[in-house]
Parts: C-alpha cells; structure tokens; sequence
C-alpha cells in the first residue's frame, strides 16, 4: 500500500529546499557536539572521560548552558525531523519512504557501533582492564552494540516508520483550524511535564537503559509528534506573528526561571539528585521547566531562523551538506581531540575551547569529504 497525494490532500508533495532549516540543522549539530566536550570537562552526564574541571566562572555557565540546551535540544531535534516526514511519506508512498528511512539512518547507526564504536569503547576508562587486544575487544562491543550519539537515528527510524504505518492505515483528514493555536503547544508542554514526571520514578535524569536517556524519552515522542502535526497541518508555515512573539516571551521568562532554580540549587547546596527523578518537587519543577522549554524555545527558533536565517551563501551550504555526517563521527572526533589535549600542558579552560573549536571544525570537514565519497553520499 502507498500513500497518494490524494490521502494527504493538504500536504504539498514537492516544497523548495528550507533554508532556515538547514542552518537551524547545523547549529543543532554544532549544540551536540560542545554539549559532550562540556560534560568532558564539567563532569556532567556520562560520557567518555572526565577531564580536570575548568574553573569558575566557566564552570557554572558551561553547566548551566548545558543543562538548559539539554532540556529542550533533543525535542527540537525531533520535531524538525517530524515537520518534514509528511511531504517526504506523501512523495514517496510508503515501501519507498520505509526504505529510503533504513538505508539513510539505519546504515550509519550500523557503521557506527560495527567500526567507530570499538574505536571509542577502547580507550574508555571503563574498559581499563581488556587484555586481549583490540580486534577481540572490537568483535567483544558489536553485542549488545553501543550506537554512541546514532541511537538518535535508531529512535527517529522508530518514530518514522510508527508514522508511516499509522498514516498509511489512517490517512490524515484536513484539520478545521490551520494556524497553530496556544492550546496545542500548553497540551504538549503538559504532556511532556506529566510523563517525565512520572517515567522519572523509574529512570531517573542521568542513568541510561540500553544506552538510550529514556528519562528523557517523553521530549523525543511530543517533540516529533508535533512536529510531523505542524507538517500535516502548515503550524510552522510560517508561524503567526502573535504567536511567535508569545513564545519568544514565554522562552525568556522560562529560560530565567531555569537560570534562578539551578543557580539557587547550586547555592544552596541541595541535593542534584533530587532534581532528576523519584517522585520528588524537584523533580517535579525539572519536569515542567523541560515541557515549557520544548514547546516555546522551539517555535520562537523556528520562527527567528525563518526571519533572520533564511539565506545561505557557499559556506552555509557546505555546512548544512555536511552537517548529517559530522553528527555520526564527531564522537570519534572528539575521543581522540581529548587524548591529544593531555599531551600538552595547558590549563583546562584553554584546552576546553580547543577540543570544542577543533572538534566543530574537524567533524564538519570529515563530513564534507564524506559527503563527496561516491556511495557514501547516498547515506549522508
């Protein structure tokens, strides 16, 4: 069975290529990658090492900014994916769209946990204590695999493919109302609050099951959902002036409510951990400062790419060319900038900003060869 240009009647099949997108897309790949050379050296999260902490006062505002970035950049993530997947299911009917899905995310998830995950599970303290050498520890890691950064892909190919399936058997019926209304971005946030709150009790913020943050999950789920609704129904095409300027608002003040909570919880000396999860008010104000952050911070980006960033020159598009390839190496990327930076005696802070500048530069200019590679760029 294929999906028609008829069963979506509202739903352009062809659409030029967005530019505001694209370099929303690349500043996201940009977030990810200082996000985890942050952790590297805030000791924040779980990832490959921890390096000697930089100092205050660029250790409260690296955390900060991460922690905040951290709330709402992956759901943003997830709905960009989302507002494209209609017209992509409505071009290509759903063997082709399925298909299309596996080989572009399904490949690189493979690639990397079959040869870029030994290569990073090897030199990570974790795995200290392997005395058989490498080959062996690299066949060791493909089971359970580690996917590293691609479980995003593996996620998205999920969601995808849950979409596609729905949409074919229960094709969307044109909307009454068009225009995004606030109702829909308060029932989302809530949404998100409600659920992280309660899947919290189980998997706290921080620990990981099957090397995914399902603490988290709820932000991925409402943040494709809407995004594949705002694509069905034109929410983002463009977003009304009245409610950009709320959200815009809505951003600031959540933003600082963050800022003042983490800041007090800092100075106080409370207990992080209960901000993470188990039931408690913490947790609780975490939760509902994360739904609000997704559902305002997401609209007033789109709406500020769309006004102001909606143009690229050569660079811009090298980057957003490039921009899918360096998300799936960066990791190694970043693995062996921070080995590097321990043969050199420099202060933390200096070699933070180095690995963080290198690690942006170096991926982007790997995924614009790859992206050149005949094959190769069919995948990324």
């Amino acid at each position: 069975m294929t999906i028609s240009r008829r069963a979506h009647p509202f739903v352009p099949a062809t659409r030029p290529r967005s530019a505001h997108a694209d370099n929303l897309k690349v500043c996201l790949v940009i977030g990810v990658i200082v996000a985890h050379v942050t952790m590297a050296w805030t000791g924040m999260g779980t990832w490959v090492f921890d390096e000697p902490p930089v100092r205050e006062p660029l250790l409260t505002i690296a955390t900060l900014v991460a922690v905040i970035g951290s709330f709402f950049g992956l759901g943003l993530f997830f709905l960009v994916a989302g507002m494209f997947t209609p017209r992509s299911l409505a071009r290509k009917g759903l063997g082709r769209f399925l298909t299309d899905r596996a080989v572009r995310l399904g490949i690189p998830m493979v690639f990397f946990s079959v040869v870029l995950s030994p290569l990073v599970e090897y030199v990570d303290p974790d795995n200290a204590g392997w005395d058989q050498g490498f080959w062996a520890f690299a066949v060791h890691t493909w089971w359970p695999p580690v996917p590293g950064p691609t479980w995003f892909l593996g996620v998205l190919l999920l969601f995808s493919a849950v979409y596609a399936v729905t949409r074919t058997l229960w094709p969307a019926r044109p909307p009454g109302l068009t225009a995004l209304r606030p109702r829909h971005l308060v029932t989302a946030g809530a949404v998100i609050a409600l659920t992280s709150y309660a899947l919290r009790f189980v998997v706290p913020l921080g620990e990981e099951r099957w090397h995914l943050a399902l603490g988290q999950a709820p932000t991925w789920v409402v943040g494709f959902t809407l995004g594949a609704l705002a694509g069905e129904r034109g929410w983002f095409d463009p977003i009304g002036a009245t409610m950009a300027r709320r959200a815009r608002h809505l951003a600031w003040v959540t933003l600082a409510g963050c800022v003042v909570v983490l800041g007090l919880a800092s100075a106080l000396g409370a207990d992080i951990d209960a901000f993470g999860g188990g039931g408690t008010w913490q947790s609780l104000v975490t939760a509902v400062l994360e739904g609000a952050l997704v559902v305002t911070m997401s609209p007033w980006l789109l709406d500020l790419f769309r006004r102001r960033f909606d143009h690229q020159g050569a660079l811009a598009r090298e980057l957003s060319r490039a921009a899918f390839a360096a998300f799936v190496v960066h990791q190694v990327v970043l693995v062996w900038l921070v080995l590097a930076s321990r043969q050199v005696p420099w202060p933390p802070e200096l070699e933070y900003l180095s690995v963080g500048v290198l690690g942006v530069a170096v991926s982007f200019a790997i995924g614009s060869l790859l992206v050149r590679l005949p094959g190769v760029s069919r995948v990324v």
